[in-house]
This record gives structure tokens, sequence and C-alpha cells, in this order.
């Protein structure tokens, strides 16, 4: 029934973008809590951080486990880069978790800018680390079945 699924040599790549888009909308929603001074955005962007970081431990267990995947070679090097970004990026992301939960009752303007200046600092350790698990698998195929995919080579 699901052709894909079956020819999937891991499960990484189903939940990689979850964390992604929902650590994006919630720089977001804090950017726009940040400019309209409201505490609507900020609880926004507060729930999709949580979120995010539940999918973001979600998909660094897939990751762990799809590492098996990766054959020896100048494709490692690459795997432990994107591990450690992706390990201080959910790890910052949990952190600005529990700012956002212990701060909900008194989150002034000066915890905004700071709640705002994470998630930026997190979007940037994404990009990377994201733009790395692409290296993988655009650069050197990690977990391409290169045979079935392109039988000329």
């Amino acid at each position: 029934m699901l052709p894909g699924m079956k020819a999937a040599l891991n499960l990484h790549p189903m939940f990689v973008h979850f964390p992604i888009v929902l650590w994006y909308a919630a720089l977001f929603f804090e950017l726009l809590a940040v400019l309209r001074k409201s505490d609507g955005p900020h609880r926004t962007a507060a729930w999709l951080l949580y979120l995010g970081t539940l999918a973001g431990i979600v998909t660094l267990f897939t990751g762990w486990h799809a590492q098996n995947s990766v054959p020896p070679g100048a494709a490692m090097r690459i795997v432990g880069i994107h591990e450690t970004l992706m390990v201080i990026s959910t790890s910052l992301a949990g952190a600005l978790c529990l700012f956002a939960f212990f701060a909900r009752n008194n989150f002034t303007a000066a915890f905004r800018r700071s709640m705002l200046l994470g998630l930026f600092l997190l979007a940037i350790f994404v990009a990377i680390g994201a733009d790395r698990g692409a290296q993988m698998v655009y650069q050197y195929g990690v977990a391409v079945n290169w045979p079935t995919a392109n039988p000329q080579r």
C-alpha cells in the first residue's frame, strides 16, 4: 500500500520537517508578539516551541537509529557535524521551553525579547544542521537506495 515506506532505509526523513517548521513558526509568532507587545502571539509561539521540541526529540532518536544506514567514509564526518548541530538545537529548544514555561505568568517585554533572541539562535543552528542533513543526502547519497533509484549506476 505504501511502496515509498517499504523502500525507505530508515524513518528519519519522515520526522525531520516537523521540528523545523514548528520552531520557525514559533520564531514568527514570537516576533509578532514583540512587535505587537501582545500575549496572544507569545502563547502561540510557546505552544509551537513545545510541540517542536517534542518532535525534535523524536527526530533525534530516529536520526541516531538512521546512523546505521550510513556507510563508512566521507559522509560520516558530515553525520557527526549534523548530529552535533541538531543535538545543540534540540537542547536549546528544551531550555527555551523551560524558560517559557516557568516565566509564563510574568512574561515581560524583556523576557519576550530574550525569547526572540533564543528562537533566532535556534533558527540559525537548525538551518546549518538541516543543511548538513541535505548535504548527506544530496552530495553523498546517504540513505538513498542507489541501485534501485538509479539503474544506470
